[in-house]
């Protein structure tokens, strides 16, 4: 069990959250993960990679994670509220 527990963070860290239409890692570091089958095959993500671009998109998503947060907080406090009124109703 103790050996399956990395995959299975790594699993919640990059499943969206239903409120938040967002993955926890994506919120955290602004940019999606790539998961470990795509590490260690040739996929087109990893042959189109280029260095330049990456670190110029990495600069505009840090920009963006904050708006990021602040969308998927609002998500999640609206799903919250419409529960809440079905459940008091």
């Amino acid at each position: 069990m103790v050996e399956e527990l990395i995959e299975v963070l790594w699993a919640y860290r990059c499943t969206p959250e239903i409120t938040a239409h967002e993955t926890p890692y994506n919120i955290t570091y602004g940019t999606e993960a790539m998961i470990p089958v795509e590490v260690g095959e040739p996929t087109i993500r990893k042959q189109m990679f280029d260095l330049t671009l990456n670190e110029e998109s990495l600069a505009v998503n840090l920009d963006l994670v904050s708006k990021l947060r602040d969308k998927s907080k609002i998500r999640e406090t609206a799903c919250k509220l419409q529960a809440s009124r079905r459940y008091n109703t």
